[in-house]
């Protein structure tokens, strides 16, 4: 475990911390190599088991979505509806947990008319020309999304730069279509450092020279969770 010293996520002291992966292992695809490092930061235990939880529900809900022929989320849907599985439970206590997590999936699904318009996260839309009869959506929690955001930046921030991200500056996490996304990509094209961790997952960022900090960030999850975010200075 990593010695007394500062958490990555909120920045206070901790007297005990431990490993936390930068993308959750559960979100690594099968094809993903073995050799491959995958990006841990030091973090309070707080933070840990807090993310932790996040993680897990926003997997299973995001894996409802996934194209489920794509190699860059290979094994990540079957991963994430196994833990929803009654019958794959390790004790009484797991197999409840499990049932009650299914059948709250099941009341919160949408189906064809009821499915709104707005609020579509960019990627996980309609995709199959499926009829509006037979579709279905799921809710996902914004702040999941925006928290997993920030995580990934201020992770790669201190992988890479040895720095945490503290007032005065900070992130602002955005869901933009393609078009609305067309700036970020520009610069990002221009400027940016590619960073990948196998098939699934791919992060370009765009840092400025004069401070070291302030970034454009697009991070790319499975082929179709894409998130952008800057890294900005207050005033």
């Amino acid at each position: 475990k990593p010695p007394p010293g500062k958490c990555v996520h909120c920045c206070n002291h901790a007297d005990k911390r431990n490993w936390d992966h930068v993308f959750p292992e559960s979100w690594y695809p099968t094809d993903t190599p073995q050799n491959l490092e995958k990006w841990k930061i030091p973090s309070c235990l707080k933070c840990n088991r807090e993310y932790g939880v996040l993680e897990q529900e926003l997997l299973i809900r995001l894996a409802l979505c996934l194209d489920p022929n794509s190699s860059k989320n290979r094994g990540v849907i079957e991963r994430a509806m196994r833990s929803i599985e009654p019958s794959k439970a390790k004790g009484q206590g797991d197999r409840r947990a499990r049932q009650a997590k299914r059948e709250q999936l099941q009341r919160e699904m949408m189906v064809g008319n009821n499915i709104p318009s707005q609020g579509i996260y960019p990627g996980l839309g309609e995709r199959w020309f499926r009829p509006v009869e037979h579709r279905a959506a799921i809710p996902v929690r914004a702040d999941h999304v925006r928290k997993l955001c920030e995580k990934i930046v201020r992770g790669i921030v201190y992988l890479e730069d040895a720095q945490y991200i503290e007032p005065p500056y900070h992130i602002e996490f955005l869901a933009l279509t393609d078009s609305g996304a067309e700036g970020f990509v520009e610069s990002l094209d221009k400027f940016g450092q590619v960073l990948s961790r196998g098939p699934g997952i791919v992060v370009r960022r765009a840092v400025a020279h004069e401070d070291g900090i302030s970034s454009l960030w697009e991070i790319t999850i499975f082929g179709q969770l894409v998130m952008y975010a800057t890294v900005t200075r207050d005033g």
